[in-house]
């Protein structure tokens, strides 16, 4: 099947994702419906990197290649009869998440998005697989971020919360208050201030102990330009965890923004070296940065 793969690719590059016209598609191949090519196919699993694919033996020879979404494959030969077969219809709903990352790895989240609305279909009326949906919504936060259109950037993070919501109310999903933050972050981005903050309570209700959520709060708060309600937040988890490093690098920040110059570099060197402060310094930083609070509200 090697000189049928060569055309099979080219069709691929002429009428695949670049947005150009896809090639006739049919009903039957080598007296195969599409139906029966569906159900032979049926669980079957592959990456990206194995299309196209040849499968030979048993009572049918048939050969595919993987699109977004979707594949294109003929039986016995006949690569002037493709039909298309969309993943959810035949590909276990793992195998869909592996093309999605695949495909987000490489940058290209258009082709991630139209994977992951494949398993979303499949997955549709289920109330588990958090991480689909989590998948769901970073794949439209970066979508947001590639798109210079504000409609479609705000379509886009629309489509992120709503699917970090979903993930967080999935039965099987053990990380409810990461994601929880996720959709803060997004309701943030999206002007809506009380019903980020109203998220980061949440979560903090849910796990009291998990020590992303005040850092992430420090973050918003900060945002909303209430610098002393974030330093409190940030001191708060180095406080309880004097190792949770990524608050040394908001800290030195913070310091560097009210105009410290004592600070700012021995924070970020914990933070680069993961190296944390003992007891007696974060307790003197932390009372420079009640001074430096108040001074900047003169």
């Amino acid at each position: 099947m090697g000189r049928i793969f060569d055309r099979f690719r080219k069709k691929k590059e002429e009428n695949g994702d670049g947005g150009q016209k896809e090639p006739v598609l049919y009903e039957e191949s080598g007296g195969v419906t599409r139906d029966q090519a569906a159900a032979l196919i049926q669980g079957l699993a592959f990456s990206p990197a194995q299309s196209p694919m040849s499968v030979s033996g048993g009572e049918h020879d048939y050969a595919l290649i993987s699109y977004p979404g979707y594949i294109l494959i003929f039986f016995h030969g006949d690569d002037s009869h493709l039909m298309k077969i969309p993943f959810r219809e035949f590909m276990p709903l793992e195998c869909i998440k592996d093309h999605a990352e695949f495909y987000a790895s490489q940058g290209d989240f258009h082709a991630a998005a139209y994977c992951i609305k494949e398993g979303l279909e499949q997955n549709q009326d289920k109330e588990d697989n958090w991480g689909l949906y989590y998948m769901a919504g970073d794949i439209f936060s970066q979508l947001r971020r590639m798109s210079p259109d504000p409609k479609e950037q705000k379509q886009y993070l629309i489509l992120a919360y709503k699917s970090y919501l979903t993930s967080h109310q999935c039965t099987d999903c053990d990380h409810k208050a990461h994601v929880l933050c996720k959709a803060a972050a997004v309701a943030s981005i999206l002007r809506d201030p009380d019903l980020a903050f109203a998220l980061y309570n949440r979560a903090m209700e849910e796990e009291p102990d998990n020590l992303e959520v005040p850092h992430d709060l420090g973050g918003f708060l900060w945002d909303m330009g209430e610098l002393d309600k974030a330093a409190e937040h940030y001191f708060s988890v180095l406080n309880r965890d004097s190792s949770y490093f990524d608050t040394y690098e908001e800290l030195s920040n913070l310091f560097r923004q009210l105009g410290d110059t004592t600070w700012p570099k021995p924070f970020m060197d914990c933070f680069t070296q993961k190296r944390p402060f003992p007891a007696d310094q974060l307790a003197a930083a932390q009372r420079d940065m009640t001074a430096l609070l108040a001074q900047n509200q003169k």
